[in-house]
């Protein structure tokens, strides 16, 4: 049996090292979020929560299927009486960083299809250019709105052949809402529950 454990592993180091990648992300979510939040202000220091909220979120914006748990975090610092602004600005500054390593990324993939995948994916794009007005707001509302990763509109788009700025700009625009609008939303939750 170990044997084979340890074989599969040597065979399969790409797949290997992403599930190391996706283990190291749960536990980091979850020790975080054992975390209380006096404790991690006093660890980190208020001035150092900006900075704190930009790493956690820009490893969130890179990775697709299981992010850390940045939107407690946040509201945690929030709650603590660190500016709601600066943390949710910061927060989509870091998250805006993860979308443009998956745009790169998606930019790589894109050499590398097929003619077929080309062309369903030339296909697609016909249909999203069709209605070019409404891209930009419909990605500024999808960053306002969804707690969900960014990396599959990011690397839809991407590979449609959209530029940078078209699509980085509104979902970092969304998202900064989102995140100031999330943070408020802990302080706010936090002196209602306890009457600060």
């Amino acid at each position: 049996m170990t044997y084979s454990v340890v074989n599969w592993v040597r065979r399969n180091k790409k797949i290997t090292r992403i599930l190391g990648a996706i283990a190291i992300f749960i536990f980091i979510s979850f020790t975080v979020a054992q975390i209380p939040t006096n404790t991690l202000v006093d660890w980190i220091g208020s001035d150092n929560a900006w900075l704190l909220m930009f790493v956690l979120g820009a490893i969130g914006g890179l990775s697709t299927f299981v992010t850390i748990p940045y939107h407690v975090v946040l509201m945690s610092l929030a709650s603590a009486g660190i500016n709601p602004i600066l943390l949710g600005t910061a927060t989509a500054l870091g998250v805006m960083l993860g979308d443009s390593a998956m745009f790169l990324l998606s930019k790589q993939i894109k050499k590398g299809l097929s003619e077929k995948h080309t062309k369903r994916i030339d296909s697609l794009a016909h249909v999203v250019k069709k209605h070019p007005r409404l891209l930009t707001p419909g990605l500024v509302a999808y960053g306002m709105f969804s707690p969900f990763s960014n990396d599959f509109i990011v690397a839809g788009l991407t590979l449609m052949n959209f530029k940078y700025l078209r699509i980085i700009v509104p979902l970092a625009m969304g998202n900064i809402v989102y995140n100031i609008a999330l943070a408020y939303f802990g302080l706010y939750m936090y002196q209602t529950i306890f009457g600060g």
